[in-house]
């Protein structure tokens, strides 16, 4: 496994062309009866990169230095009755549009579901030969107004993309003995 969490990056553009391919990875990732929750926001704007690390990170610069940064969330609406992902008969998710209460239990799945989806995201930067990390220690609330989006997407996590400035070490691994069951 070659990936790593790289926080060091070339100044140097990431090719429209690679990032459609990366964001193809992400559209092909596996969802909860194929609900597709996720939704990005691709950040190439150096300003409103400076907002968001100056306001809502805990001093990653790799925010700043990365050429493009990618807003992950979930759309919750994707997990209530009739929307227009749902399977046919699906009234197991039971959430009506108007009950954000109900809506709200869905965060767990939405956010397993385009986790998935930006790991793919992640091991398609590193296929292409581009560097990844994801950054997750952030005032979500914070880049989520910064960003403008509405209530009913909830940010997860920011992906900082580029090309590689460090070549990181392998970390410590446990044992796969310790996590077998």
């Amino acid at each position: 496994m070659t990936r790593r969490a790289i926080r060091r990056y070339k100044p140097d553009p990431v090719p429209d062309e690679l990032m459609e391919e990366i964001l193809e990875a992400a559209r092909w990732a596996p969802s909860a009866t194929n609900r597709q929750p996720w939704r990005f926001q691709v950040l190439k704007d150096p300003e409103l990169k400076r907002k968001i690390f100056e306001e809502a990170t805990f001093d990653q610069r790799h925010v700043l230095e990365a050429p493009v940064v990618i807003a992950c969330g979930s759309e919750l609406f994707t997990f209530v009755k009739g929307h227009e992902l749902a399977p046919p008969g699906s009234d197991y998710f039971g959430a009506d549009s108007e009950d954000w209460e109900d809506i709200k239990n869905f965060i767990p799945d939405a956010q397993m579901c385009t986790a998935i989806a930006v790991e793919h995201m992640a091991l398609m930067a590193t296929a292409l030969g581009l560097g990844s990390c994801w950054i997750q220690r952030i005032r979500y609330g914070q880049v989520a107004r910064i960003l403008g989006w509405p209530r009913h997407i909830v940010l997860h996590n920011l992906l900082a993309i580029g090309y590689a400035d460090e070549s990181p070490a392998p970390r410590e691994r446990i044992p796969k003995e310790r996590f077998l069951l």
